[in-house]
């Protein structure tokens, strides 16, 4: 993995997001869990996928569990993102899909025909068993992953054993050097649910979104990260065709 040394004696891990990189000084430590709370349509599958991209230009290995989304939906949308072309991403990105097994029992007979028989047998699969057996694989090298999201597991599953899964994967990305992303939409949860996971997890990042006049602010907050001093004050940020940009200077009032 190619890290960037901070000229502190520390060496941080590039997270692919060029303003947050210099936010933080170069990228995140390696071993670390971030949270990234975020409201609905704040850009956080978009952060995440960028992330992705981050991954493969560091030359690492990297892992997109999704429970929320399609998989052909997130690899579309990288695409046109030119984060890679669909059949390459699919070759480099190793993508679970805990989407499509909720709904094999419910789907129309003629959409059926278009399901493997590899991905027909996941049906029966229990979704927190398949997550925990995807943040314990073994991998060759360093490797990045993505948990597109949580909030689906904290709808379906009791707290605790939800945390136990948090706590593994930390365990053994403290242990691998891997960097990974859990999203948690805001809102959905109870307030001690939502202060629990900024407890287990190493960073937590919270995207936000302020009407202001016609305007639409966005912003993110670092409230912590594991062995670095976080910036002092909200950051704004954009999303374009390239993505989530952050500002990269502070604004005179």
């Amino acid at each position: 993995m190619d890290y960037s040394f901070d000229g502190t004696g520390g060496y941080k891990v590039p997270t692919g997001i060029a303003g947050l990189d210099v936010q933080l000084g170069g990228g995140v430590p390696p071993g670390i869990t971030i949270l990234i709370l975020a409201e609905p349509g704040a850009g956080s599958e978009i952060f995440a996928q960028q992330f992705a991209y981050g991954g493969l230009v560091n030359n690492e290995e990297v892992f997109y569990f999704s429970s929320e989304h399609p998989v052909s939906e997130i690899v579309a949308e990288m695409e046109d993102f030119g984060w890679g072309e669909k059949d390459e991403l699919v070759d480099k990105i190793e993508f679970i899909d805990a989407y499509a097994p909720r709904f094999y029992n419910v789907l129309p007979r003629n959409l059926m025909s278009n399901v493997s028989a590899k991905e027909f047998l996941k049906q029966g699969a229990d979704s927190l068993n398949v997550l925990k057996t995807t943040v314990t694989k073994k991998h060759k090298g360093k490797y990045r992953g993505i948990i597109d999201s949580m909030s689906f597991f904290l709808r379906s599953y009791e707290l605790n054993d939800v945390v136990e899964t948090i706590e593994i994967m930390s365990s053994v990305g403290k242990l691998s050097g891997a960097v990974q992303l859990i999203l948690v939409t805001t809102g959905m949860h109870d307030p001690v649910i939502e202060n629990t996971l900024k407890h287990v997890c190493d960073g937590v990042i919270e995207f936000h979104m302020k009407e202001r006049g016609s305007e639409i602010e966005h912003t993110i907050l670092i409230r912590k990260m594991r062995g670095m001093i976080t910036p002092s004050r909200t950051i704004s940020y954009s999303l374009t065709h390239k993505g989530v940009e952050l500002e990269t200077t502070t604004r005179v009032l």
